[in-house]
C-alpha cells in the first residue's frame, strides 16, 4: 500500500487490506464550512452531492457513458525525433500499462473522467519507490480526500490530503491534478454545484415517482353505500364480493350489476400526476444537456429521428464536444508532469474507436492511399489487424 508523509507518497512494503481506512463523519479534509453547497436543500428540497446525484439514473448513465468511453481510448506516449514522432518505449509506457497491481489503465482513465464529470477534479497520486525515488505506480485519489491551496500568487498549489496515517500536506512532485472550467485557474468547479436545482428536482421528480407506486394511495375506484349499511363486516364482504367478480384479467370488461344503494365512482389519476411522467422526459434531456452527451446515448428523447448518417455524425460529435475536453485535460497535465514525461515526450489518446468508418468506407479510403504513396499495403492490413502479406515467391525456372 502507499504511505503518505509531508513530502512523498512512498510504496510501503507491506500490503494493507485497503489504501484508505474508513473515517468518520467529521474526519475529512473537506468541512462543511469549505463545501455548504453539498448540505444546503435546492428548491425542490432535495440535498444534491456528487454521491447522491448517481442514484438519479439519468446522471449515472451520464457518467458511466463518459468514463467507460474514455476508458476505450489507449493513452500512448510518444517520443519527438525530428519533424516526426514515434511511439515511447520507455519506463512510461510500462507505467501507463500498468498503472499499480490490479489496476489497468483502463480503470484509471474510467476513474479519472468519472471524477472530473461529477466534481471537476480527479488527482493521481505518484507512488514512489522507496529506495530509487522513482514513480513505480498511478493511481486515482478520491476528489474529496483532497483540498487544494496556494500560499499565494505564483506559489505551487498544495494538497491537503486524507490517508492512512492522517492529514498530510504534498505538491505536485506527489499529486497530478487535473480539472475541468475553473474560476481560479487552480480548482475545478463541479457539474453538479453548478446544475443543483436541476438535479433537485430530478431527484424529487424520482422520489415522487417511487412514492406514487410504491404507496398505491389511488384507488381504481370508490364504493358508496348508506350510512346505514356502514358496517365493518358488511364493507369487508362487499369489497371481497366485488373484487372476486370483477378482478384479475379473467373478469376484465365483465358488466358490474349494483342495487340503487350502492354507487360505483371510478378514479383515474390526477393532471399533476398524469404529467409527471412528461415531467420526468424533460429532465432527462436537461441532465444529458448538462453532461454534453446526446440525449439518445441516454434512452432520452433527442427531438428527432436518428438515422445512419447521423448517427455516425453525433458520434464524432459527442467525441469532439463531449469526450475531447476531458481527454486534452488528461493529455496535457500528464505531458506537462515533468516527473512523468521526459523532454521531447508527449502522451496522446488514440480514438480510432470513435473515428472507425465502415467497411467499404475504409477499404476506399486504403485504396486511395495505397495508390498515392502515402500507406504501403502492409501498414494498411496493420490497421486492420492482419498478418503483413507472405513474400510472393519466384515462379521462374
Amino acid at each position: 500500500m502507499w504511505v503518505g508523509s509531508q513530502s512523498r507518497l512512498t510504496i510501503h512494503k507491506v500490503v494493507a487490506p485497503s489504501i484508505f481506512r474508513r473515517r468518520k463523519v467529521e474526519d475529512r479534509a473537506l468541512t462543511e464550512l469549505d463545501v455548504p453547497w453539498m448540505h444546503t436543500p435546492t428548491a425542490s428540497g432535495m440535498a444534491i452531492t456528487p454521491d447522491s446525484a448517481l442514484r438519479i439514473v439519468d446522471v449515472l448513465a451520464c457518467v458511466r457513458l463518459l468514463a467507460e468511453s474514455a476508458s476505450v481510448c489507449p493513452l500512448v506516449p510518444y517520443r519527438r525525433t525530428g519533424e516526426s514522432r514515434q511511439r515511447s518505449t520507455g519506463a512510461l509506457r510500462d507505467l501507463l500499462q500498468r498503472p499499480a497491481p490490479a489496476t489497468s489503465q483502463a480503470n484509471l482513465i474510467a476513474s479519472t473522467v468519472g471524477a472530473l464529470a461529477l466534481r471537476g477534479n480527479a488527482y493521481w497520486g505518484k507512488f514512489r519507490d522507496p529506495s530509487s525515488g522513482a514513480i513505480a505506480q498511478l493511481a486515482a485519489i478520491p476528489p474529496d480526500r483532497v483540498s487544494v491551496a496556494l500560499a499565494g500568487p505564483g506559489a505551487e498549489p498544495q494538497y491537503t490530503l486524507l490517508s492512512d496515517q492522517g492529514v498530510s500536506r504534498h505538491g505536485p512532485e506527489d499529486i497530478l491534478h487535473f480539472h475541468g472550467v475553473s474560476f481560479d485557474g487552480v480548482y475545478g468547479v463541479s457539474p453538479i454545484q453548478m446544475a443543483r436545482e436541476a438535479l433537485g428536482l430530478a431527484a424529487a421528480l424520482t422520489e415522487t415517482s417511487a412514492a406514487l407506486f410504491g404507496n398505491q394511495a389511488i384507488p381504481r375506484g370508490v364504493l358508496t353505500v348508506p350510512a346505514s349499511n356502514a358496517e365493518d363486516d358488511a364493507l369487508e364482504a362487499l369489497r371481497a364480493g366485488f373484487r372476486d367478480r370483477h378482478g384479475g384479467s379473467g373478469n376484465a370488461g365483465r358488466v358490474a350489476v349494483l342495487t340503487s344503494d350502492i354507487q360505483f365512482t371510478p378514479v383515474s389519476l390526477s393532471p399533476a400526476d398524469a404529467e409527471l411522467l412528461a415531467a420526468r422526459k424533460l429532465s432527462s434531456t436537461e441532465i444529458a444537456r448538462l453532461f454534453r452527451v446526446p440525449p439518445y446515448l441516454i434512452a432520452a428523447e433527442s427531438g428527432s429521428s436518428m438515422t445512419y448518417s447521423n448517427v455516425e455524425s453525433e458520434g464524432l460529435n459527442f467525441l469532439r464536444f463531449s469526450l475531447a475536453p476531458w481527454l486534452v485535460a488528461i493529455e496535457q497535465g500528464v505531458t506537462g508532469d515533468p516527473d512523468l514525461c521526459l523532454p521531447g515526450e508527449f502522451v496522446e489518446f488514440l480514438a480510432d474507436a470513435f473515428l472507425r468508418a465502415d467497411s467499404a468506407v475504409r477499404a476506399q479510403t486504403y485504396e486511395t492511399l495505397i495508390r498515392s504513396g502515402v500507406m504501403t499495403v502492409d501498414e494498411a492490413r496493420q490497421r486492420e489487424n492482419l498478418p503483413a502479406m507472405p513474400p510472393k515467391v519466384s515462379t521462374t525456372t
